[in-house]
C-alpha cells in the first residue's frame, strides 16, 4: 500500500531509520491513526470547546454608538531662510584660509 520494501520497514521497526514525513502521513492513513501518535507514541489530546447555551440574546431597543475622530492638527513647517550675504562671506573666508595654508605648507 504505501510501495516501500520490506526491508525499509523493517528499519524502521527496528529504529535505524524512519520514514519520510510522506511515507509518514501515507502509514497514518492507512492505519487509521494521527501522525502524531505514530512520532512519539502518544496519542494527541484534543480540548473540546466549551458549549455556550443562550450565545444571542433578543434585544428590542436599538442603541447608537456614537464615534467621535480625532482631531487632526495642522503642522506647519518653517523654512529657515538665511542671508546670502552670509554664505558669501563665509566661502570668502574659507577661501582665504586655504591660500594662507596653502601659501605657507607649499
Amino acid at each position: 500500500m504505501l510501495g516501500v520494501s520490506r526491508q525499509a520497514i523493517s528499519k524502521w521497526e527496528n529504529d535505524q531509520s524512519s520514514p519520510d514525513t510522506l511515507h509518514l502521513i501515507k502509514l497514518a492513513d492507512v492505519l487509521d491513526t494521527e501522525v502524531e501518535y505514530l512520532a512519539t507514541g502518544q496519542k494527541p489530546v484534543y480540548e473540546e470547546p466549551p458549549i455556550i447555551l443562550n450565545m444571542v440574546k433578543k434585544v428590542d431597543k436599538v442603541v447608537e454608538k456614537v464615534v467621535e475622530k480625532p482631531v487632526i492638527r495642522k503642522v506647519v513647517r518653517v523654512k529657515y531662510i538665511r542671508n546670502p550675504l552670509e554664505y558669501a562671506l563665509v566661502g570668502l573666508g574659507s577661501l582665504a584660509v586655504g591660500f594662507i595654508l596653502g601659501a605657507i605648507f607649499f
